[in-house]
C-alpha cells in the first residue's frame, strides 16, 4: 500500500514503477493529459496571429513590424538551438525547428488574416503535425507508461542514455543502462550521479552507477530512496556456529539488507585467493566494533584460530574476549610475537608441502589438525615500524594458511608502505575525514562507483564499505552497517562456543611463545603482557637492549679509587670546550630537520646531483624511524626543496633543483 488520495489507499498502479513517486491514477483523462499542452499551444498561436493582424495588417508600420517579427523568430530559433545544446541532436532540431515555424506564423498573419485561406488550412494541418509529432516524441521518450527515465538523463546533461526492464526490490531499485557508443561513458554518468539524485529528490549518495564489466556501453544505475543504515540492525547471533572459516564472516548488512560477507581463506571450488585485510577509519567510526563481531565470527568456527595484537589500548579493546583467544598487549611483547612470525609461517608452509597441499584447506584440518590461523593487530602503525619484518609475513603468510589484518585510522603511505599495501587484498573501509583518505584503501573504481565513506566521518559509527575476494564487484560501492550489539552478548556466545574452538596447534604455538589453550596464559586470557614479556619469545638480536643477560653475568666491582696516582680535585670546574661532543637526549624535530638539512648541503657540496634516503645519516641517529625520514624528504619535494626524479628500484630518487640551476 501507498500513500493516501482522498482517504482512498494508493495501489501500486498508481505509483511510478521506476522510481517509487505517486503518479495521477491511470484513467484516461490522466491518460490523455501530458499531450493536450501541444494542442492548447496550436490554439494558442492560432490566437497570436489573429491578434497581430489585428494590430498591425492596417498599420503605417507594417513595413517595420514584419522585418521586426522575421528578426524575433530568427533570435528566438538561434536559443533554441543553443539551449538544445545538452539534449539530443533530434531534440535540438525538433525545438529549433518548431520555434521558426512559430516566428514564420505570426510574421504572415501579420499580413495576411489567419482566418482566410489558406492561412487557416495551413493552421489546422499545419499546426496539428508540429503537435503530432511532440505527441510521438513523449510516447517514445516514455516508453508509452509515462516513467520519463530518457527525460531525467535530459535533464543532466547525458542526452542518448537509455534504460531497460527495471528491477524493484524493497528499498531499491536498479536500472539498466545502454550507453550511446562514442558519446556518454560509464565515468560520465558516475560523475552525474549526485544529480541523479537532486532531480529525483533523494539524499547524497542514494544513486550509485556500476559499470558493465564486460561491455563499456552499458551499466546499472541503483537508487535507494531511504537510508536504512542511519539505525543499524540487531545482531542475530553468529553467522555459522560450529562450520568452517571458509564459510563467509557476516559482521552487518548492507543497505538493501543484504548480509556483508567477509572472506579469508582461500577455496579453490570458487576460484577465491586467500586474503589480507586493512581496516581503516577514523577514531570513532566504529571499527573496532566491527572487529570485535568478525572476532565473535571466528571464535565460533570450528577450524581457526585467533591472535589478536594491541600495543596500545591495552584490555580497552580486547579484554570482552575474556580466555577465549590468544591476546597480546603491549608495544614491545607485541614486537617480539611479529618477529617471530616468520619462523611460523617457515614451519607451517613446510609441513603443508610434506602433507601435499600448497595452501591450505579445511581437509587440512580434519586430516592433520592443524587450523587456520587469523592474525589480527589493532593499532598496526606501531607494529609496522618493523616494515621488513610485516612485509615479509604480508608476502608468505597465505600459503601458509594465516590471514593479517591490519587495523589503523588512516594508511597513509607514511604509516604503511607500498610493499605492505600491494600484498593487502581486501579493504574494510570506516568513516574517514575527506575522500583522500579513503583513496589509500579503496579501489579507485569503487570510489568513482559511488563510495563516499567521507559522508559518515565518525557520525555514523559501523556505517562501512567491503572491497576483497569473493566479495561480487558490484557490492564494492554498497555501503553497509555493522550489527548492533553489546560486549556481554558477544562474550556470551563466545562462551558457548567454547567446546567448537581448536587449540592453538602447537608446533605454531611453539615457535610463537604461545600456550595451546589461551586460558593456560594468564586469568584473563592474555598470552603475553606490557609487562611480562614472554621467557620463550625470540630475541631480536639487533636490539642489544632487548637481549637477556646470562644467568651468570656477574659485574666485577671497581675499586673505590681505580687510579690511585691521579690527582683530582672533585671542586674543580670543567674545562670550558665549545667544540666538545657531549651525549644529550633526543633531538628536537627542528633540531632533526636541520641536521638533514645540513647533510643535503654537505652532499650537495660534493656534487651529488641526486639522492635517496640511504645517502643520508642513519635516522637512528636522530631517534626516529626510516619512515620518518622518508616524509621528511617528501615534505622537502612539496615545498619545491627537492624533486622527485624516479627510483632506482628501492628507494624514491630526490633530485637538488636549486644546485642544479646554480
Amino acid at each position: 500500500m501507498g500513500r493516501r488520495n482522498g482517504g482512498h489507499a494508493v495501489t501500486e498502479h498508481e505509483q511510478d514503477k521506476q522510481f517509487g513517486y505517486f503518479v495521477p491514477r491511470k484513467y484516461w483523462a490522466s491518460r490523455v493529459a501530458p499531450y493536450a499542452g501541444e494542442w492548447a499551444a496550436v490554439g494558442a498561436m492560432w490566437a497570436a496571429g489573429a491578434g497581430t493582424h489585428l494590430l498591425c495588417a492596417d498599420s503605417d508600420v507594417l513595413p517595420w513590424v514584419t522585418p521586426g517579427l522575421t528578426l524575433l523568430g530568427t533570435g528566438l530559433s538561434a536559443v533554441a538551438w543553443k539551449a538544445g545544446a545538452a539534449r539530443g541532436m533530434v531534440t535540438r532540431l525538433h525545438a529549433t525547428a518548431t520555434t521558426a515555424l512559430g516566428g514564420l506564423w505570426l510574421t504572415a498573419c501579420s499580413i495576411v488574416a489567419p482566418w482566410t485561406q489558406p492561412m487557416t488550412g495551413l493552421c489546422l494541418y499545419g499546426g496539428a503535425a508540429v503537435a503530432l509529432s511532440w505527441n510521438i516524441r513523449r510516447v517514445l521518450s516514455s516508453g508509452g507508461d509515462g516513467d520519463g527515465a530518457s527525460g531525467l538523463f535530459e535533464k543532466i546533461k547525458l542526452a542518448g542514455v537509455r534504460t531497460g526492464p527495471v528491477e524493484v526490490s524493497p528499498n531499491k531499485v536498479s536500472v539498466p543502462l545502454a550507453l550511446p557508443a562514442g558519446e556518454v561513458s560509464v565515468e560520465d554518468v558516475q560523475q552525474k550521479a549526485d544529480k541523479v539524485a537532486q532531480v529525483l529528490g533523494l539524499h547524497k549518495g542514494s544513486v550509485r552507477v556500476v559499470g558493465d564489466p564486460d561491455d563499456l556501453s552499458r551499466a546499472t544505475m541503483a537508487i535507494v530512496p531511504q537510508d536504512v543504515l542511519r539505525h543499524p540492525q540487531p545482531w542475530p547471533g553468529p553467522s555459522a556456529p560450529g562450520g568452517s572459516i571458509t564459510e563467509a564472516l557476516v559482521p552487518g548488512l548492507y543497505e538493501d539488507n543484504d548480509p556483508q560477507q567477509l572472506f579469508l581463506p582461500g577455496d579453490k571450488k570458487t576460484q577465491r585467493n586467500a586474503t589480507h585485510y586493512v581496516v581503516q577509519g577514523m577514531n570513532g567510526s566504529g571499527k573496532s566494533h566491527g572487529a570485535k563481531l568478525t572476532w565473535t565470527e571466528i571464535l565460533t568456527r570450528r577450524d581457526a584460530n585467533l591472535i589478536v595484537l594491541d600495543p596500545s589500548k591495552g584490555e580497552q579493546t580486547v579484554g570482552f574476549l575474556g580466555d577465549n583467544a590468544h591476546v597480546v598487549i603491549g608495544h614491545q611483547a607485541c614486537r617480539n610475537l611479529v618477529t617471530s612470525v616468520p619462523d611460523a609461517i617457515t614451519d607451517r608452509a613446510s609441513q603443508l608441502g610434506k602433507w601435499g597441499y600448497d595452501q591450505w584447506t579445511p581437509e587440512v584440518f580434519a586430516k592433520h589438525g592443524m587450523p587456520y590461523l587469523v592474525l589480527w593487530i589493532e593499532e598496526a602503525p606501531r607494529v609496522l615500524e618493523d616494515a621488513k619484518t610485516v612485509t615479509r609475513i604480508a608476502q608468505e603468510a597465505r600459503s601458509a594458511g594465516i590471514s593479517l589484518v591490519l587495523s589503523l585510522q588512516k594508511a597513509s603511505f607514511r604509516q604503511m608502505n607500498t610493499d605492505i599495501r600491494s600484498q593487502l587484498g581486501g579493504v574494510w573501509c570506516f568513516g574517514v575525514n575527506d575522500i583522500e583518505d579513503a583513496a589509500f584503501t579503496l579501489s579507485e573504481e569503487t570510489i568513482d562507483a559511488g563510495a563516499r565513506p567521507d559522508r559518515w566521518k565518525n557520525r555514523r559509527p559501523g556505517c562501512n564499505y567491503l572491497e576483497g575476494p569473493g566479495i561480487a564487484e558490484e557490492r564494492f560501492a554498497v555501503p553497509g552497517r555493522t550489527f548492533d550489539v553489546t560486549d556481554d552478548e558477544m562474550a556470551t556466545e563466545i562462551g558457548v562456543h567454547q567446546g567448537i574452538r581448536p587449540p592453538l596447534w602447537a608446533p605454531t604455538a611453539k615457535v610463537l611463545g604461545l600456550p595451546t589453550l589461551a586460558s593456560a596464559a594468564t586469568t584473563k586470557g592474555t598470552a603475553v603482557s606490557a609487562h611480562q614479556p614472554s621467557p620463550a619469545g625470540p630475541v631480536d638480536h639487533d636490539d642489544l637492549d632487548s637481549m637477556p643477560l646470562p644467568a651468570d653475568d656477574e659485574l666485577d666491582t671497581l675499586p673505590i679509587d681505580h687510579e690511585p696516582d691521579l690527582d683530582v680535585d672533585p671542586d674543580a670546574e670543567l674545562p670550558d670546550d665549545p667544540d666538545m661532543a657531549l651525549p644529550g637526549g633526543r633531538p628536537t624535530r627542528k633540531q632533526a630537520l636541520d641536521m638533514i638539512r645540513n647533510s643535503i648541503d654537505e652532499l650537495a657540496a660534493q656534487g651529488h646531483t641526486a639522492i635517496t634516503v640511504r645517502d643520508l645519516p642513519d635516522p637512528k641517529l636522530l631517534d626516529r624511524s626510516r619512515q620518518w625520514l622518508s616524509g621528511v624528504l617528501s615534505d622537502f619535494a612539496r615545498q619545491g626543496l627537492l624533486v622527485e626524479a624516479g627510483t632506482d628500484g628501492n628507494a624514491i630518487r630526490y633530485a637538488l633543483p636549486m644546485r642544479n640551476a646554480a
